[in-house]
C-alpha cells in the first residue's frame, strides 16, 4: 500500500498539481462527540455535526493561467464548487466544497496553501 500526499486536486474544473512533501488532512463529514459525565457517574454524549474538509495542501500555481485569480474568483462565489482530490495511490475523494481560508501566494515556491470545507466522500 502506497501512502503520501495528494497527487493533484481539481477545483471548479481546473486541475492543480500538489506539492510533493505536504501532509494533507482529509476529514469526511460526520459528528464529533463530547462525553458529559454527570455527578452520579452516568454519561451522556453531545454530538456536533461537522463538514468534511481538505487542509494542509499546497498547490502549484501557474501565473500564465492566472491560477491565483481563478482561485480567488472561486472563493468569492456564493456557491460551493466541485472538488476532487487524488492521492498518490489512486484513492479519490470528491464533493461540493468552498475555499475557506485566505489565499496567500508564497512566491519562493509559487504555491498557495488552501483549505476546503463542505460535502466530501471517498469514491
Amino acid at each position: 500500500m502506497a501512502s503520501g500526499t495528494l497527487e493533484s486536486i481539481v477545483i471548479n474544473g481546473r486541475r492543480f498539481t500538489c506539492k510533493s512533501d505536504d501532509d494533507v488532512e482529509i476529514e469526511l463529514p460526520g459528528f464529533s462527540n463530547e462525553s458529559i459525565v454527570h455527578g452520579d457517574g452516568s454519561v451522556t454524549y453531545h454530538k456536533t455535526r461537522h463538514t468534511g474538509h481538505i487542509s494542509g495542501v499546497n498547490i502549484i500555481l501557474d501565473n500564465d493561467r492566472d491560477d491565483l485569480e481563478f482561485l480567488q474568483d472561486t472563493q468569492n462565489g456564493l456557491d460551493p464548487v466541485a472538488v476532487s482530490a487524488t492521492e498518490v495511490d489512486g484513492t479519490v475523494y470528491a464533493g461540493s466544497m468552498q475555499i475557506t481560508d485566505e489565499l496567500a501566494k508564497t512566491t519562493g515556491e509559487n504555491v498557495v496553501g488552501i483549505t476546503l470545507e463542505g460535502n466530501l466522500e471517498k469514491l
